[in-house]
């Protein structure tokens, strides 16, 4: 009998391990599938939490905009109302003037009441298709704008007669030396 162990206990290591290992390779799969599960889980709740989070973004986002666009028609809106009142007050002086300001505030009034009424998507279409039709009045009305807002952050005068705007020395003519 000892006889009979031995062999089997020889026959066991001898063989293959696939036959051995059967049992264990079943639970190694498994455990395999069920961490793949686990991640595919993992990862569906993420794209859902994304895709939340995105849409959240989205709304406040358009809320932002919305709000933007309405701080912005107020704007226009002041900028006419302003426009009228120096209409009105130009009036007596120089009514030609007056006329040509009144028709400014007007358009003025007309644009703030047509931003109003547009979504920021429609804003934005309406924008593009002006730029697409007029670029160079656009481009010009931009050069004259950062002409502007430069000139102004350089806190200089019009005229260009800052003292040491070119860099020198300032030198102050005497009246001795005017001719």
């Amino acid at each position: 009998m000892d006889d009979q162990n031995h062999r089997s206990a020889r026959s066991d290591r001898t063989a293959s391990p696939s036959t051995t290992n059967s049992g264990g390779a079943t639970k190694g799969a498994t455990a395999l599938s069920k961490v793949g599960e686990a991640a595919q889980q993992a990862g569906s709740q993420v794209r859902e939490k994304a895709g939340a989070l995105a849409v959240e973004a989205g709304e406040k986002a358009k809320g932002f905009l919305g709000n933007q666009v309405e701080a912005g028609a107020d704007f226009l809106g002041h900028i006419g109302r302003s426009a009228t009142a120096a209409a009105d007050t130009l009036e007596a002086d120089a009514p030609q003037l007056a006329g040509l300001v009144r028709g400014m505030a007007t358009s003025v009034a007309d644009l703030s009441k047509t931003v109003r009424e547009q979504t920021p998507e429609a804003l934005v279409e309406t924008a593009s298709t002006y730029v697409r039709h007029n670029p160079a009045l656009v481009l010009s009305v931009a050069a004259v704008c950062g002409f502007a807002v430069t000139r102004l952050l350089q806190g200089g005068t019009w005229s260009g007669s800052r003292v040491g705007a070119t860099g020198g020395p300032t030198i102050q003519a005497s009246q001795s030396d005017a001719f």
